[in-house]
Protein backbone atom coordinates (compact mmCIF):
# COMPACT_ATOMS: atom_id res chain seq x y z
CA UNK A 1 0.00 0.00 0.00
CA UNK A 2 1.03 3.59 -0.52
CA UNK A 3 -0.04 7.11 0.35
CA UNK A 4 0.88 9.86 -2.13
CA UNK A 5 0.62 13.55 -1.27
CA UNK A 6 0.16 15.93 -4.21
CA UNK A 7 0.76 19.62 -3.39
CA UNK A 8 -1.36 22.50 -4.71
CA UNK A 9 -3.93 20.88 -6.98
CA UNK A 10 -7.23 22.09 -8.46
CA UNK A 11 -10.29 19.82 -8.49
CA UNK A 12 -13.54 21.09 -10.03
CA UNK A 13 -12.47 24.69 -9.54
CA UNK A 14 -11.40 24.14 -5.91
CA UNK A 15 -7.71 24.56 -5.06
CA UNK A 16 -6.37 22.21 -2.39
CA UNK A 17 -3.03 22.90 -0.69
CA UNK A 18 -2.36 19.15 -0.69
CA UNK A 19 -4.25 16.09 -1.87
CA UNK A 20 -3.83 12.61 -0.35
CA UNK A 21 -4.13 9.54 -2.56
CA UNK A 22 -4.48 6.11 -0.93
CA UNK A 23 -3.36 3.25 -3.19
CA UNK A 24 -3.67 -0.51 -2.71
CA UNK A 25 -0.93 -3.07 -3.36
CA UNK A 26 -1.67 -2.94 -7.11
CA UNK A 27 -1.48 0.90 -7.15
CA UNK A 28 -5.26 1.21 -7.57
CA UNK A 29 -7.00 4.19 -5.98
CA UNK A 30 -8.98 3.39 -2.81
CA UNK A 31 -12.06 5.49 -3.54
CA UNK A 32 -13.90 6.07 -0.24
CA UNK A 33 -10.85 7.18 1.79
CA UNK A 34 -9.90 9.37 -1.17
CA UNK A 35 -13.30 11.12 -1.09
CA UNK A 36 -13.01 11.56 2.68
CA UNK A 37 -9.53 13.08 2.26
CA UNK A 38 -10.91 15.58 -0.27
CA UNK A 39 -13.76 16.47 2.10
CA UNK A 40 -11.65 17.25 5.18
CA UNK A 41 -8.93 18.99 3.15
CA UNK A 42 -11.45 21.19 1.34
CA UNK A 43 -13.80 22.01 4.24
CA UNK A 44 -11.32 21.90 7.13
CA UNK A 45 -13.95 20.02 9.13
CA UNK A 46 -15.18 16.58 10.13
CA UNK A 47 -18.59 15.11 10.90
CA UNK A 48 -19.22 14.59 14.61
CA UNK A 49 -22.18 13.34 16.60
CA UNK A 50 -23.75 15.88 18.95
CA UNK A 51 -26.07 14.57 21.63
CA UNK A 52 -28.94 16.81 22.78
CA UNK A 53 -31.37 16.15 25.61
CA UNK A 54 -34.86 17.62 25.93
CA UNK A 55 -36.06 19.18 29.18
CA UNK A 56 -39.27 18.77 31.13
CA UNK A 57 -41.96 21.43 31.05
CA UNK A 58 -40.63 23.19 34.15
CA UNK A 59 -36.94 22.87 33.15
CA UNK A 60 -36.14 21.04 36.38
CA UNK A 61 -34.53 17.98 34.91
CA UNK A 62 -33.53 16.43 31.63
CA UNK A 63 -35.79 14.04 29.82
CA UNK A 64 -34.71 10.42 29.69
CA UNK A 65 -34.77 10.62 25.90
CA UNK A 66 -31.97 12.21 23.91
CA UNK A 67 -31.19 12.70 20.26
CA UNK A 68 -27.98 12.69 18.26
CA UNK A 69 -27.28 15.00 15.37
CA UNK A 70 -24.42 14.84 12.91
CA UNK A 71 -22.71 18.25 12.77
CA UNK A 72 -19.65 19.73 11.10
CA UNK A 73 -16.76 20.57 13.43
CA UNK A 74 -13.79 22.62 12.28
CA UNK A 75 -10.31 21.17 12.83
CA UNK A 76 -6.85 22.64 12.38
CA UNK A 77 -4.50 21.93 9.46
CA UNK A 78 -2.24 19.98 11.79
CA UNK A 79 -5.16 17.79 12.95
CA UNK A 80 -6.12 17.15 9.32
CA UNK A 81 -2.59 15.93 8.54
CA UNK A 82 -2.65 13.69 11.62
CA UNK A 83 -6.08 12.25 10.78
CA UNK A 84 -4.95 11.40 7.24
CA UNK A 85 -1.92 9.57 8.63
CA UNK A 86 -3.98 7.71 11.26
CA UNK A 87 -6.57 6.52 8.74
CA UNK A 88 -3.82 5.36 6.37
CA UNK A 89 -2.35 3.30 9.21
CA UNK A 90 -5.82 1.82 9.76
CA UNK A 91 -6.09 1.00 6.03
CA UNK A 92 -2.77 -0.82 6.23
CA UNK A 93 -4.13 -2.98 9.05
CA UNK A 94 -7.32 -3.67 7.05
CA UNK A 95 -5.20 -4.72 4.06
CA UNK A 96 -3.03 -6.99 6.19
CA UNK A 97 -6.09 -8.62 7.78
CA UNK A 98 -7.74 -9.14 4.40
CA UNK A 99 -4.68 -10.99 3.11
CA UNK A 100 -4.68 -13.38 6.07
CA UNK A 101 -8.43 -13.79 6.64
CA UNK A 102 -11.83 -13.19 5.07
CA UNK A 103 -12.26 -9.66 6.45
CA UNK A 104 -13.32 -6.84 4.05
CA UNK A 105 -10.70 -5.32 1.78
CA UNK A 106 -9.62 -1.66 1.79
CA UNK A 107 -12.10 -1.11 -1.06
CA UNK A 108 -15.05 -2.24 1.07
CA UNK A 109 -14.53 -0.35 4.34
CA UNK A 110 -18.28 0.23 4.56
CA UNK A 111 -18.55 -3.48 5.52
CA UNK A 112 -16.26 -3.22 8.56
CA UNK A 113 -17.90 -4.20 11.84
CA UNK A 114 -17.60 -2.56 15.24
CA UNK A 115 -15.94 -5.74 16.52
CA UNK A 116 -13.22 -5.53 13.87
CA UNK A 117 -12.48 -1.85 14.53
CA UNK A 118 -12.59 -2.21 18.33
CA UNK A 119 -10.11 -5.08 18.07
CA UNK A 120 -7.78 -2.77 16.14
CA UNK A 121 -8.14 0.02 18.70
CA UNK A 122 -7.80 -2.11 21.81
CA UNK A 123 -5.56 -5.01 20.81
CA UNK A 124 -3.51 -4.18 17.70
CA UNK A 125 -2.84 -0.44 17.76
CA UNK A 126 -1.71 0.14 21.40
CA UNK A 127 1.50 -1.85 20.94
CA UNK A 128 2.76 0.66 18.34
CA UNK A 129 1.86 3.80 20.31
CA UNK A 130 3.39 5.43 23.36
CA UNK A 131 0.49 7.32 24.96
CA UNK A 132 -3.25 7.22 25.52
CA UNK A 133 -3.52 10.66 23.87
CA UNK A 134 -2.16 9.20 20.67
CA UNK A 135 -4.64 6.32 20.85
CA UNK A 136 -7.50 8.77 21.37
CA UNK A 137 -6.35 10.70 18.30
CA UNK A 138 -6.44 7.52 16.20
CA UNK A 139 -9.94 6.78 17.47
CA UNK A 140 -11.09 10.31 16.59
CA UNK A 141 -9.63 9.99 13.07
CA UNK A 142 -11.36 6.66 12.45
CA UNK A 143 -14.62 8.05 13.85
CA UNK A 144 -14.42 10.98 11.45
CA UNK A 145 -14.06 8.55 8.54
CA UNK A 146 -16.96 6.35 9.72
CA UNK A 147 -19.19 9.41 10.20
CA UNK A 148 -18.34 10.47 6.65
CA UNK A 149 -19.48 7.08 5.35
CA UNK A 150 -22.70 7.45 7.35
CA UNK A 151 -23.26 10.89 5.83
CA UNK A 152 -22.89 9.31 2.38
CA UNK A 153 -25.60 6.81 3.45
CA UNK A 154 -23.44 3.80 2.67
CA UNK A 155 -22.74 2.68 6.26
CA UNK A 156 -24.84 2.55 9.40
CA UNK A 157 -23.73 4.04 12.74
CA UNK A 158 -20.68 2.18 14.02
CA UNK A 159 -19.98 2.25 17.77
CA UNK A 160 -16.28 2.10 18.63
CA UNK A 161 -14.52 2.80 21.90
CA UNK A 162 -11.24 2.52 23.77
CA UNK A 163 -11.81 0.21 26.74
CA UNK A 164 -10.92 1.22 30.28
CA UNK A 165 -8.47 -1.66 30.62
CA UNK A 166 -6.74 -0.47 27.43
CA UNK A 167 -6.37 3.02 28.88
CA UNK A 168 -4.97 1.63 32.12
CA UNK A 169 -2.50 -0.56 30.29
CA UNK A 170 -1.29 2.34 28.15
CA UNK A 171 -0.93 4.58 31.18
CA UNK A 172 1.38 1.99 32.75
CA UNK A 173 3.66 1.80 29.71
CA UNK A 174 3.63 5.52 28.86
CA UNK A 175 7.34 6.17 28.48
CA UNK A 176 7.15 9.46 26.62
CA UNK A 177 9.52 12.21 27.53
CA UNK A 178 7.33 14.94 28.92
CA UNK A 179 7.56 17.66 26.35
CA UNK A 180 8.48 21.14 27.50
CA UNK A 181 6.55 23.66 25.41
CA UNK A 182 8.64 26.64 26.51
CA UNK A 183 11.39 27.94 24.22
CA UNK A 184 14.08 29.69 26.23
CA UNK A 185 15.42 33.19 25.65
CA UNK A 186 18.73 31.69 24.51
CA UNK A 187 17.03 29.34 22.03
CA UNK A 188 14.99 32.19 20.60
CA UNK A 189 18.19 34.19 20.18
CA UNK A 190 19.71 31.26 18.29
CA UNK A 191 16.69 31.04 15.98
CA UNK A 192 16.77 34.76 15.26
CA UNK A 193 20.47 34.74 14.40
CA UNK A 194 19.93 31.81 12.01
CA UNK A 195 17.22 33.64 10.05
CA UNK A 196 18.33 34.50 6.53
CA UNK A 197 15.70 37.16 5.87
CA UNK A 198 13.83 39.98 7.53
CA UNK A 199 10.57 38.12 6.88
CA UNK A 200 11.67 35.01 8.76
CA UNK A 201 12.76 37.09 11.74
CA UNK A 202 9.31 38.65 11.83
CA UNK A 203 7.67 35.21 11.61
CA UNK A 204 9.61 34.01 14.67
CA UNK A 205 8.97 37.22 16.63
CA UNK A 206 5.26 37.19 15.83
CA UNK A 207 5.17 33.73 17.40
CA UNK A 208 6.77 34.52 20.75
CA UNK A 209 5.92 38.23 21.05
CA UNK A 210 2.28 38.12 19.89
CA UNK A 211 1.35 34.44 20.20
CA UNK A 212 0.17 34.02 16.61
CA UNK A 213 -0.56 30.57 15.24
CA UNK A 214 1.12 29.74 11.94
CA UNK A 215 -2.20 30.11 10.07
CA UNK A 216 -2.85 33.49 11.71
CA UNK A 217 0.24 34.98 10.08
CA UNK A 218 -1.88 35.13 6.90
CA UNK A 219 -4.24 37.57 8.65
CA UNK A 220 -1.69 40.39 8.81
CA UNK A 221 -3.01 42.72 6.12
CA UNK A 222 -1.75 46.09 4.92
CA UNK A 223 -5.24 47.24 4.02
CA UNK A 224 -8.62 45.84 4.94
CA UNK A 225 -11.75 45.74 2.83
CA UNK A 226 -13.95 48.81 3.26
CA UNK A 227 -11.41 50.23 5.70
CA UNK A 228 -12.13 53.72 7.00
CA UNK A 229 -9.72 56.10 8.75
CA UNK A 230 -12.00 56.21 11.80
CA UNK A 231 -12.52 52.42 11.92
CA UNK A 232 -11.17 50.46 14.87
CA UNK A 233 -10.27 47.62 12.50
CA UNK A 234 -7.32 49.25 10.82
CA UNK A 235 -4.88 47.72 8.38
CA UNK A 236 -1.16 47.70 9.09
CA UNK A 237 -0.49 50.75 6.91
CA UNK A 238 -2.76 52.75 9.18
CA UNK A 239 -0.84 51.51 12.21
CA UNK A 240 2.46 52.38 10.54
CA UNK A 241 1.10 55.88 9.96
CA UNK A 242 0.25 56.12 13.67
CA UNK A 243 3.74 54.88 14.52
CA UNK A 244 5.20 57.95 12.83
CA UNK A 245 2.50 60.36 13.95
CA UNK A 246 2.55 59.42 17.66
CA UNK A 247 6.20 58.95 18.70
CA UNK A 248 5.31 58.32 22.37
CA UNK A 249 2.73 55.59 21.71
CA UNK A 250 4.12 52.23 22.85
CA UNK A 251 1.36 49.75 21.92
CA UNK A 252 -0.73 49.41 18.75
CA UNK A 253 -3.93 47.35 18.53
CA UNK A 254 -4.69 45.31 15.42
CA UNK A 255 -7.94 43.44 14.86
CA UNK A 256 -7.18 39.92 13.64
CA UNK A 257 -10.21 38.86 11.63
CA UNK A 258 -12.08 35.69 12.53
CA UNK A 259 -11.55 34.12 9.10
CA UNK A 260 -7.89 33.65 10.05
CA UNK A 261 -8.32 32.39 13.63
CA UNK A 262 -8.87 28.85 14.93
CA UNK A 263 -12.38 29.41 16.31
CA UNK A 264 -13.34 32.01 13.68
CA UNK A 265 -13.48 34.67 16.39
CA UNK A 266 -12.06 38.12 15.74
CA UNK A 267 -9.66 39.27 18.46
CA UNK A 268 -7.29 42.15 19.10
CA UNK A 269 -3.55 41.59 19.09
CA UNK A 270 -1.07 44.20 20.26
CA UNK A 271 2.22 45.16 18.63
CA UNK A 272 4.95 46.82 20.63
CA UNK A 273 6.47 49.94 19.11
CA UNK A 274 9.71 48.06 18.40
CA UNK A 275 7.95 45.18 16.64
CA UNK A 276 5.78 47.47 14.53
CA UNK A 277 8.92 49.43 13.56
CA UNK A 278 10.48 46.15 12.35
CA UNK A 279 7.34 45.42 10.34
CA UNK A 280 7.59 48.90 8.81
CA UNK A 281 11.27 48.33 7.93
CA UNK A 282 10.40 45.02 6.26
CA UNK A 283 7.54 46.63 4.31
CA UNK A 284 9.78 49.43 3.02
CA UNK A 285 12.79 47.29 2.08
CA UNK A 286 12.70 43.52 1.58
CA UNK A 287 8.98 43.31 0.84
CA UNK A 288 9.08 46.27 -1.55
CA UNK A 289 11.84 44.62 -3.61
CA UNK A 290 9.89 41.34 -3.81
CA UNK A 291 6.72 43.15 -4.84
CA UNK A 292 8.47 45.15 -7.58
CA UNK A 293 10.28 42.13 -9.01
CA UNK A 294 7.29 39.79 -8.90
CA UNK A 295 4.71 42.25 -10.31
CA UNK A 296 2.26 40.76 -7.79
CA UNK A 297 0.06 43.15 -5.81
CA UNK A 298 -1.10 41.83 -2.45
CA UNK A 299 -2.41 43.22 0.84
CA UNK A 300 -0.69 40.45 2.79
CA UNK A 301 2.24 41.71 4.83
CA UNK A 302 4.34 38.56 4.54
CA UNK A 303 5.27 37.39 1.05
CA UNK A 304 6.89 34.28 -0.36
CA UNK A 305 10.31 34.54 -1.97
CA UNK A 306 10.67 30.95 -3.21
CA UNK A 307 10.84 30.41 -6.97
CA UNK A 308 7.38 28.85 -7.43
CA UNK A 309 5.43 31.33 -5.32
CA UNK A 310 7.57 34.45 -5.61
CA UNK A 311 5.58 37.50 -4.51
CA UNK A 312 2.51 35.54 -3.41
CA UNK A 313 1.19 35.73 0.18
CA UNK A 314 2.64 33.10 2.51
CA UNK A 315 0.58 29.95 3.12
CA UNK A 316 -0.85 28.70 6.41
CA UNK A 317 2.09 26.37 7.05
CA UNK A 318 4.84 28.95 6.49
CA UNK A 319 5.47 29.50 10.20
CA UNK A 320 5.68 25.76 10.82
CA UNK A 321 8.04 25.19 7.89
CA UNK A 322 10.27 28.16 8.73
CA UNK A 323 10.63 27.10 12.36
CA UNK A 324 11.38 23.47 11.44
CA UNK A 325 14.22 24.48 9.07
CA UNK A 326 15.75 26.79 11.65
CA UNK A 327 15.46 24.31 14.53
CA UNK A 328 17.32 21.59 12.59
CA UNK A 329 20.42 23.80 12.64
CA UNK A 330 20.79 23.40 16.42
CA UNK A 331 21.55 19.99 17.91
CA UNK A 332 20.97 21.35 21.43
CA UNK A 333 17.33 22.19 20.67
CA UNK A 334 14.59 19.67 21.46
CA UNK A 335 13.53 18.14 18.14
CA UNK A 336 9.89 17.98 19.27
CA UNK A 337 9.61 21.78 19.46
CA UNK A 338 7.40 23.42 16.84
CA UNK A 339 6.27 26.87 15.76
CA UNK A 340 3.20 26.51 17.98
CA UNK A 341 5.52 26.33 21.00
CA UNK A 342 6.43 29.96 20.34
CA UNK A 343 2.76 30.70 21.06
CA UNK A 344 3.00 28.66 24.26
CA UNK A 345 6.11 30.66 25.16
CA UNK A 346 4.24 33.92 24.66
CA UNK A 347 1.34 32.70 26.80
CA UNK A 348 3.69 31.50 29.55
CA UNK A 349 5.58 34.79 29.77
CA UNK A 350 2.37 36.82 29.60
CA UNK A 351 0.90 34.75 32.44
CA UNK A 352 4.06 35.35 34.49
CA UNK A 353 3.88 39.10 33.83
CA UNK A 354 0.20 39.22 34.74
CA UNK A 355 0.82 37.30 37.96
CA UNK A 356 4.03 38.88 39.27
CA UNK A 357 5.51 42.33 39.69
CA UNK A 358 9.10 43.34 38.90
CA UNK A 359 10.25 42.24 42.38
CA UNK A 360 8.77 38.75 41.97
CA UNK A 361 5.73 39.23 44.19
CA UNK A 362 2.28 38.05 43.18
CA UNK A 363 0.05 41.01 42.40
CA UNK A 364 -3.17 39.19 41.50
CA UNK A 365 -4.85 35.78 41.68
CA UNK A 366 -4.06 32.94 39.29
CA UNK A 367 -7.63 32.99 37.96
CA UNK A 368 -7.46 36.72 37.14
CA UNK A 369 -4.12 36.26 35.37
CA UNK A 370 -5.47 33.28 33.42
CA UNK A 371 -8.52 35.25 32.24
CA UNK A 372 -6.25 37.98 30.88
CA UNK A 373 -4.04 35.46 29.04
CA UNK A 374 -7.09 33.59 27.73
CA UNK A 375 -8.45 36.77 26.15
CA UNK A 376 -5.15 37.62 24.47
CA UNK A 377 -4.75 34.12 23.05
CA UNK A 378 -8.36 33.88 21.88
CA UNK A 379 -9.26 30.86 24.03
CA UNK A 380 -12.98 30.22 24.53
CA UNK A 381 -12.43 29.61 28.26
CA UNK A 382 -9.60 29.31 30.79
CA UNK A 383 -9.49 25.50 30.82
CA UNK A 384 -6.99 25.47 27.97
CA UNK A 385 -5.08 28.38 29.50
CA UNK A 386 -4.52 26.50 32.78
CA UNK A 387 -1.62 24.69 31.12
CA UNK A 388 0.40 27.88 31.61
CA UNK A 389 0.46 27.33 35.37
CA UNK A 390 2.67 24.29 34.73
CA UNK A 391 4.55 25.95 31.88
CA UNK A 392 5.41 28.94 34.08
CA UNK A 393 7.22 26.63 36.49
CA UNK A 394 9.12 25.14 33.54
CA UNK A 395 9.98 28.65 32.34
CA UNK A 396 11.38 29.72 35.71
CA UNK A 397 13.47 26.54 35.95
CA UNK A 398 14.81 26.83 32.38
CA UNK A 399 15.66 30.52 32.57
CA UNK A 400 17.30 30.09 36.00
CA UNK A 401 19.50 27.34 34.57
CA UNK A 402 20.39 29.51 31.57
CA UNK A 403 21.56 32.33 33.81
CA UNK A 404 23.08 30.12 36.50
Amino acid sequence: MERIVIPKIEICGVILERLNLFLDDEKNLILLPFLWAIHISNTGSVFQWLKTSSYSKFQTKKSTSSQQHLVNRSISDNTIRNYLGHVFKFLQFINKSNLSSSSPSVHRTELLTSTFINNYLNNELPSSLCSINSLNAHQAAINSYLNFLFELEIKDICHISVLRKTKQKMAEVDTRLKKINYISTFERSQLMKACGSHRDKLIIRLGYEIGLRTSELCGLLLRKKNEKPTSTRKGLLNLIFELVKYPTQMSFAYSLEGKYTKRSRTRNIYFSRELLQSMKDYYETERLIIEKNSFVVSDALLLRFDYEGFGQPIGKAQGTNTFAKLRKQFSNMNETLSYHDLRHTFGTELYHQELMDAEGHETRSESAALISVSERLGHTDTKTTKAYIRLRLQMVMIEDQSHG
